[in-house]
């Protein structure tokens, strides 16, 4: 894998890929043409509409019983103890994390890789944690 940088000017979802399938990590596209990265877990991939940053986007859902109270509960553990993402509560139940990589300036390929897959590493963690029992 080449260390070319990834800019604002070259940014799209296409080099995105390319550069994920060169680093042997599972990537494929949802319906709304969004892409998706896996290993153990799945996240979103999405470059920002001024292609300044990717947002790492990675969903699961919480049970139907957690209460409201149980839901920020977590997330506010979370978010204290796991600070290189940001765990927020979504719509339809859901508990998003979430990274942000700015692009500005460039970022290479390889530190492009190595961030989502530390991104990758963190929820399975994080939830077992602060989350087993009310998520799924």
């Amino acid at each position: 894998m080449s260390n070319d940088l990834i800019t604002p000017e070259n940014l799209t979802k296409e080099l995105l890929a390319s550069v994920y399938d060169a680093a042997f990590l599972e990537t494929s596209w949802d319906n709304e043409g969004d892409l998706r990265v896996k290993e153990k877990i799945a996240c979103f991939v999405l470059p920002s509409e001024r292609k300044d940053r990717i947002q790492l986007l990675s969903i699961f859902g919480f049970v139907p019983s957690a209460t409201e109270a149980q839901r920020l509960q977590c997330v506010n553990n979370i978010n204290r103890d796991y600070i290189l993402l940001t765990a927020t509560t979504g719509r339809n139940d859901t508990l998003q994390f979430k990274y942000e990589l700015f692009v500005e300036g460039g970022i290479t390929k390889k530190n492009l890789v190595l961030a989502t897959r530390r991104f990758l590493s963190i929820p399975q963690s994080a939830i077992q944690d602060h989350g087993a029992d009310i998520v799924q």
